[in-house]
């Protein structure tokens, strides 16, 4: 009886055994009924197993998980062998191996992915057996050695096993697209891998399968280049108008440009090359390729537009849909080159260089800067055809502000500028229309620019008018700024409060002032010259100074100098201090005062106390100054100059109309003494003058071309004059 159970445990279990052996054909997970079946027969195993009778009646049987093991890898291999022989029999030639290759790995990773969704689950749940990583070591290296063995031959035939030069490639050249398929098929293979427990993974026979590729990799991206930089000039070539947002157009060239990136980079990110140190060859490459293709498109359509005349200087200026259409284009596929950090992983790429090796850090920094370049140089395109807008439109503009400075004095500011809104307002509509507010702000800022330019010349070329007329010119500047401003619709104020507009206002409203006040603003500008004064090469003048608004009383004591320039022979000198209440026109009649002359000496003691009676009003005038002029006294020639220092009258103690008490306990002031243009403030005049703002003594140049003004003549002349006094003492 015993022998009879035993023969039947036995013959159930070699059964048991063999059927599952060929599982894959006999329980397809596509047969729910068969499943099923699979399932039970596994149950049964087990059961058998763990009956004591079993394993009295068969007490020498091997352990079941050893035996089902063992099964299971069997029967992958017989299956592997078979597979591998029906896909050489179905490819199309006797000797086409790629196909093979790339029909059996398609065929292993369908089998993997039943192996990981369906039999591991049933496999670990009913008999405790790792079905998944089991068959997937096996699978990877029987297919690694088929790979190892064929591979090599497949791509030396496919002149992919050595690296090309862009000299070698020519019309006939390709890599067909199976070798493609089967790198992603045997990445989608290796994907599997991340199933398996990292002890199973070590040793995989596949896991480095990306190198095989290197070479191919680095022939698709020359022949990409290849026809990329083709199908761009074709499609300048074929270019046609295209309708793709509300009024905004492009062409089809852009359209097809972009497409060609995105399909590029498309293929890049399928083939999800897993070495990111290795891979920043290909990525930098890409990204030059990539980008001389946007600079090639950006040159070719710049160079249609030339030759459609765009340049001309004959003919009447109008803008056109092509203008709009090429200005579009360039910076739909400059905004293409956007993406590319993110898309081909730059940050990830920079990251493994320098995990890797700190001194290749420059390398990952370098991707960046080849797109910085390329957009650099699509917005100097964009820049060149949208200023070339501005200059066609400048002769009207400039007809314009002409009118606009000759206009009547009755006429008011908004009917003066109103020809050249109305020339703007139309021009600027078709643009507006017809491109993408990116560029429809680069040309709005380039002709903000040139209506500058004209106001600038304006005031500096033509005849000098009376102030009211700048008044006018101040006042259409500021209705031009709420033009281009548009409600936050056109520029925004930080692009139209340039240092250029600065520039250009500060002067307009020292030009719409009358002579007296324009005077004031010049002393006042060397008032503040003098707080901004850090050196003393000519020397510092020491005074006291304080306002007695009960007597009306200005209190001016001059103290000593030190350290004046040395203006006779003997290497010093004689100096007198002249001191004097400016403008002239706020102080009448106010004479000019002066000290003792102390012989011989670059360190005089003064100690001179003198009174001017003017009233407080005087005093905080605009402009209102003590100035103090240090002379060298000579008895044969004119008096030499040595140094002036000013001094704002509002500064002065007492004249805020609060009371002053001890004089004596009052705070020298040192000042320093400067010469008109000297170092110090010709080079402040530099750096104002490279800042495209106003200097200081602007209204001085503007008082002297107001040939028409005798009063403005009269201060010339005496600043002149000391100018040329200041020159003479300075060797």
């Amino acid at each position: 009886m015993e022998e009879c159970l035993a023969e039947s445990f036995n013959i159930f279990i070699e059964y048991s055994l063999n059927l599952l052996k060929r599982h894959r054909d006999i329980f397809p997970p596509s047969n729910k009924i068969a499943f099923h079946r699979l399932e039970g027969m596994l149950r049964c195993l087990t059961t058998i197993y763990n009956m004591k009778v079993f394993k009295k009646t068969c007490p020498f049987i091997k352990d079941m998980h050893p035996e089902i093991t063992h099964v299971i890898k069997k029967g992958t291999l017989e299956w592997y062998e078979r597979q591998a022989t029906t896909c050489r029999s179905l490819a199309k030639r006797e000797d086409d191996n790629l196909q093979s290759l790339l029909d059996l790995t398609n065929t292993l990773n369908t089998e993997i992915y039943m192996a990981l969704h369906y039999f591991d689950k049933v496999f670990q749940e009913h008999v405790n057996v790792g079905y998944f990583h089991i068959v997937y070591r096996h699978l990877d290296k029987v297919l690694g050695d088929e790979l190892h063995q064929d591979l090599k031959t497949i791509l030396r035939d496919a002149g992919c096993d050595k690296e090309i030069k862009l000299s070698d490639i020519d019309e006939n050249t390709a890599v067909g697209t199976s070798l493609f398929e089967l790198y992603l098929a045997i990445q989608e293979f290796t994907k599997y891998s991340s199933h398996l427990t990292p002890k199973d993974r070590q040793g995989l026979n596949i896991s480095q399968y990306f190198e095989w590729f290197r070479c191919a990799v680095s022939r698709w991206l020359c022949i990409a280049r290849q026809k990329s930089l083709k199908r761009i000039k074709k499609a300048v070539e074929l270019d046609k108008v295209a309708q793709m947002d509300m009024s905004v157009k492009y062409s089809t060239s852009a359209v097809d440009v972009c497409c060609c990136f995105v399909q590029i980079t498309d293929f890049w990110k399928q083939l999800s090359w897993p070495d990111y140190v290795g891979a920043f060859p290909f990525v930098n490459k890409l990204t030059e390729d990539i980008c001389k293709g946007a600079e090639l498109y950006a040159d070719l359509v710049h160079e249609k537009l030339i030759k459609a005349g765009y340049y001309d200087e004959e003919g009447q200026f109008d803008v056109t849909e092509q203008l709009c259409i090429t200005i579009n284009n360039i910076e739909q596929v400059r905004r293409a080159l956007n993406p590319l950090p993110d898309t081909l992983n730059f940050s990830e790429i920079k990251k493994a260089i320098e995990m890797s090796n700190g001194e290749h850090k420059q390398e990952g920094q370098s991707l960046n800067n080849i797109i910085k370049r390329a957009d650099d140089m699509m917005v100097k395109k964009i820049t060149q055809v949208v200023d070339r807008v501005a200059d066609k439109m400048r002769p009207d503009i400039k007809k314009d502000v002409f009118h606009l400075n000759w206009a009547p004095e009755s006429v008011p500011a908004d009917d003066a500028i109103g020809d050249l809104l109305e020339y703007l307002d139309t021009n600027l509509l078709t643009l507006n229309n017809n491109l993408l507010k990116t560029n429809f702000d680069r040309i709005l800022e380039s002709i903000w620019v040139e209506v500058m330019e004209e106001f600038q010349e304006v005031m500096e070329k033509e005849e000098v008018r009376p102030p009211v007329f700048y008044q006018r010119m101040f006042d259409a500047l500021g209705v031009l700024v709420d033009f281009f401003h548009a409600s936050g619709k056109g520029l925004s104020m930080d692009e139209i409060i340039t240092d250029q507009f600065q520039n250009l206002r500060e002067r307009l409203s020292l030009h719409k002032m009358d002579t007296p006040t324009l005077i004031e603003t010049f002393f006042n500008s060397k008032c503040q010259d003098q707080t901004q004064l850090e050196n003393s090469e000519f020397g510092i003048l020491n005074v006291r100074v304080c306002y007695r608004m009960d007597a009306h009383t200005l209190l001016v004591e001059v103290l000593s100098a030190k350290d004046i320039i040395p203006l006779d022979a003997n290497g010093l000198s004689d100096p007198f201090v002249l001191v004097q209440l400016v403008p002239e026109h706020v102080f009448p009649n106010i004479q000019v005062q002066t000290t003792k002359v102390v012989k011989k000496t670059l360190n005089p003691l003064f100690e001179e106390t003198f009174e001017f009676t003017i009233n407080p009003i005087q005093c905080q005038r605009h402009g209102a100054t003590l100035l103090f002029t240090v002379m060298d006294h000579d008895l044969v020639f004119q008096n030499d100059f040595a140094g002036e220092a000013y001094l704002s009258m509002a500064e002065i103690p007492g004249v805020d109309g609060l009371e002053v008490s001890g004089y004596e306990a009052l705070s020298i002031v040192s000042l320093p003494l400067m010469h008109p243009k000297h170092k110090g403030m010709a080079e402040e005049d530099k750096r104002k003058k490279k800042l495209n703002r106003t200097s200081n003594h602007a209204a001085l140049e503007i008082l002297g071309r107001r040939t028409w003004d005798k009063d403005a003549q009269d201060f010339v002349k005496k600043r002149n004059k000391v100018h040329d006094q200041a020159a003479s003492s300075i060797p």
